[in-house]
C-alpha cells in the first residue's frame, strides 16, 4: 500500500500518537542500519492532492515529531509504494548520511525570521535618500499622466533603485547582528521588494534564548520601520541536505 513519507527519525525514537494526511495513523518504518521513516498510509485509488490541509498536516506531523527528538524533513508530496520501497529507495542508501545528520541536528531545530517594511517608512526614507526622486516626484504632482508618461517611468527606476539599496543594507545589518547568535543560516531572495529579510537559521535549543533576546532588541530598536515575524521551532527543512532525496 502506498505510503506518504514524513521524514527521518533514529530507529528507536518514540513517536506521538497522531494523524496523518487522510486522517491516517502516523507510524514508522524501520530499516536495519538503525534509521526509520515516519509514514501513513494513503488511498491507492485515489490521486493524492495537496492543499492547504495537507501541506498544515504535513507541517504539523513534523512539529509534533520534533518535540520528541531530532527528525529529518523530507519535502511536501513524497510517496512511495510501499514498506519495502521507504527502505529501499530511502532508508537503506542514504542509512550512513542520514544517521550522521541526525546526530548533527540532535537538540537543535530551525527558526525563520521575515522582516517587512512598513510602507510608508520605507517611501519616506526612500524620497529622502535621492534628491533627484523628490524632484521628479514635485514636478509631475497633479499633472496629466499621460504628459508626464517619461518622467513617471525614470521615478519608478529610481525609487526601485533606492530600495534595493536599503534592502540590500538592511538585510547585511540584520545578518550581522543575527549571525553571531545561531549556528547556521540561510537567507532566501525577497519575494517582493518590501521584504528586508527572510531568513532561516539553525539554532541550539540550549542557547536559542539568547537568539530570541537579541531579535526582540533589534525589532524593538526598528519599531516603525521594519515588522518582524519569528516561526518556530521548526524541523530543519533549510539545513537537512537529503530533504530531497525520495
Amino acid at each position: 500500500m502506498p505510503e506518504y513519507v514524513y521524514g527521518v527519525v533514529a530507529a528507536d525514537a518514540r513517536l506521538p500518537s497522531t494523524k496523518g494526511i487522510g486522517e491516517e495513523p502516523v507510524r514508522v518504518v524501520a530499516a536495519e542500519e538503525g534509521v526509520a521513516a515516519i509514514v501513513s498510509y494513503v488511498d491507492a485509488g485515489g490521486e493524492l492532492r495537496l492543499g492547504r490541509d495537507e501541506v498544515l498536516t504535513h507541517s504539523r506531523v513534523l512539529g509534533e515529531v520534533l518535540d520528541a527528538g531530532p527528525v529529518l524533513p523530507m519535502r511536501l508530496g513524497v510517496v512511495m509504494e510501499s514498506e519495502d520501497e521507504v527502505r529501499e529507495r530511502l532508508l537503506e542508501p542514504h542509512a550512513g548520511e542520514l544517521v550522521e545528520q541526525l546526530d548533527q541536528f540532535k537538540d537543535k531545530f530551525e527558526a525563520n525570521v521575515r522582516v517587512v517594511y512598513e510602507e510608508d517608512a520605507l517611501m519616506r526614507e526612500v524620497v529622502s535618500s535621492d534628491p533627484q526622486i523628490a524632484q521628479i516626484r514635485e514636478a509631475i504632482q497633479d499633472k496629466d499622466p499621460d504628459a508626464t508618461y517619461y518622467e513617471r517611468i525614470q521615478l519608478g527606476q529610481l525609487v526601485a533603485e533606492a530600495v534595493e539599496r536599503i534592502r540590500d543594507a538592511d538585510e547585511e545589518s540584520l545578518m550581522s547582528i543575527l549571525r553571531q547568535v545561531s549556528l547556521e543560516q540561510n537567507v532566501s531572495p525577497p519575494s517582493h521588494e518590501r521584504v528586508a529579510l527572510n531568513a532561516a537559521f539553525l539554532l541550539d535549543q540550549a542557547h536559542s534564548k539568547e537568539f530570541d533576546e537579541v531579535l526582540e532588541a533589534v525589532a524593538e530598536g526598528q519599531s516603525g520601520r521594519l515588522r518582524f515575524r519569528y516561526t518556530g521551532p521548526l524541523p530543519p527543512h533549510s539545513f537537512v541536505e537529503l530533504a530531497g532525496a525520495a
